[in-house]
């Protein structure tokens, strides 16, 4: 077991729960949203993926195997773009009738700083769920790479590889998903504006664009770290968090002149 490779869990593991939380509390000194929207997007997160979330499971694989006979480059290709459009589609269209029916039946305001609020818990509860698979990967990796722990494995070549892979781990790859994490929160606060904007401005192309930019930026992610490895993939994301941020800021200006017109 190598200490270093556990403290970088345990760093990660803190840093996907606190710096969303952190987040929220900045919005909430800086511009008196309350913490129930942060809470509204963080459950609405959770209510999409009770229904996103089983639906991939059970048919990405035969999709992926029918598909197979094409080329693995062809059928990753095309499971990437199902994956993406999936979740460019329940994610923004769940935002969208959240916006459109919960928000204004509860007499929220439409405002750029609730969609901000709103925006920074649907990514950070995401964010949060990940920290509790790292935590699940740091308890495989300490039983894993204990003394004895092998003799209780199965002698198959499927779990052997698993293993192998465990054991092989740096912090490196742990302190990468950390950065995606960091990168994905500003796209989801992004999406959340676009969204919002689509109503405030009745404009649903602004829905629509949202969802390709949310499908693109996963059907890359998912299409790169197949075919081309991890560093390539954050160095995509890196890139639409970019145009994420851009977007804000951009965004946030135009509200705000709309809102003191």
């Amino acid at each position: 077991m190598d200490p270093l490779v556990v403290a970088t869990f345990a760093v990660v593991i803190f840093l996907e729960i606190a710096i969303p939380l952190a987040l929220g509390y900045w919005i909430v000194r800086r511009f008196g949203v309350p913490w129930r929207i942060f809470a509204l997007g963080a459950l609405f997160f959770i209510v999409v993926q009770i229904v996103h979330a089983p639906l991939v499971l059970v048919t990405q694989t035969p999709l992926y195997l029918a598909a197979l006979p094409m080329g693995t480059t062809v059928a990753v290709a095309v499971i990437a773009v199902y994956l993406g459009l999936l979740a460019g589609l329940f994610e923004e269209v769940g935002r969208y009738l959240v916006y459109r029916y919960y928000f204004r039946r509860r007499e929220i305001a439409l405002t750029r700083e609730n969609a901000l609020q709103f925006g920074a818990g649907w990514g950070g509860v995401e964010s949060i769920f990940v920290a509790l698979l790292v935590l699940t990967s740091m308890v495989s990796y300490i039983i894993i790479t204990s003394d004895g722990s092998m003799l209780f494995l199965p002698d198959d070549p499927a779990v052997m590889a698993q293993v192998e892979a465990i054991q092989a781990i740096t912090p490196l790859e742990i302190a990468i998903g950390l950065a995606e994490r960091m990168m994905v929160i500003p796209l989801h606060i992004a999406w959340s504006l676009m969204v919002l904007a689509s109503i405030v401005y009745g404009r649903k192309a602004l829905l629509a664009l949202a969802v390709v930019w949310h499908a693109a930026v996963d059907v890359a992610a998912v299409y790169l770290v197949q075919m081309y490895g991890l560093f390539v993939t954050e160095a995509a994301v890196f890139v639409f968090s970019v145009i994420g941020v851009a977007y804000i800021l951009w965004e946030w200006r135009r509200m705000g002149v709309r809102a003191a017109t």
